[in-house]
C-alpha cells in the first residue's frame, strides 16, 4: 500500500523541519562537523524533490567545512555526490574532477568496496561525457 503524495510531502517537510532545527543548533554550538552532515542530509532531500540547484549550494557549504575539518570519511561522500551535482548541472570538469578526488580518498582509506562503487560511477561519468560531448 503506498502513501498518497500528500502524505509524503508531510513528512518531507518535517523531516525538512527537524533537520533545519539540527542545523541551527549545530551553528549555535561552533558543530562544523554536525552543520556539514545536516547540510549533505538537507542536499539529498532537496535532491529527492528535484531541487538540483538548491542541493548544489548545500553540498558546497558542507563540502567546504569538512575540507577545512580534512577527515576522508566526511570529504569522500559529499565531494562524490557533490561532484555528481556539478556533472549534472554542466560542469562536467569540476564534477568528474570532484569524484576523482573521493575516489582517492576512498582508496587512500582503505574503503575498498565504497571505492569500487565510486570507480564504477566515474567510469559511467566518463563514458557518457565522451558519449555526449557538451557543444562547443
Amino acid at each position: 500500500m503506498s502513501m498518497d503524495m500528500s502524505q509524503q510531502n508531510d513528512q518531507v517537510e518535517e523531516a525538512l523541519k527537524q533537520l533545519e532545527e539540527r542545523l541551527a543548533e549545530c551553528k549555535k554550538n561552533d558543530d562544523s562537523k554536525g552543520r556539514a552532515l545536516t547540510l549533505f542530509e538537507i542536499a539529498q532531500v532537496e535532491i529527492s524533490r528535484n531541487n538540483q540547484e538548491g542541493a548544489l549550494l548545500l553540498l558546497v557549504e558542507a563540502y567546504s567545512l569538512v575540507k577545512e575539518l580534512g577527515d576522508l570519511a566526511y570529504i569522500c561522500p559529499i565531494g562524490e555526490l557533490l561532484g555528481q551535482l556539478l556533472y549534472v548541472s554542466g560542469n562536467r570538469e569540476d564534477g568528474l574532477s570532484m569524484v576523482r578526488e573521493s575516489l582517492a580518498g576512498l582508496k587512500e582509506m582503505g574503503s575498498d568496496d565504497e571505492a569500487a562503487n565510486t570507480e564504477h560511477l566515474l567510469d559511467a561519468m566518463m563514458a557518457h561525457s565522451l558519449a555526449n560531448p557538451l557543444p562547443a
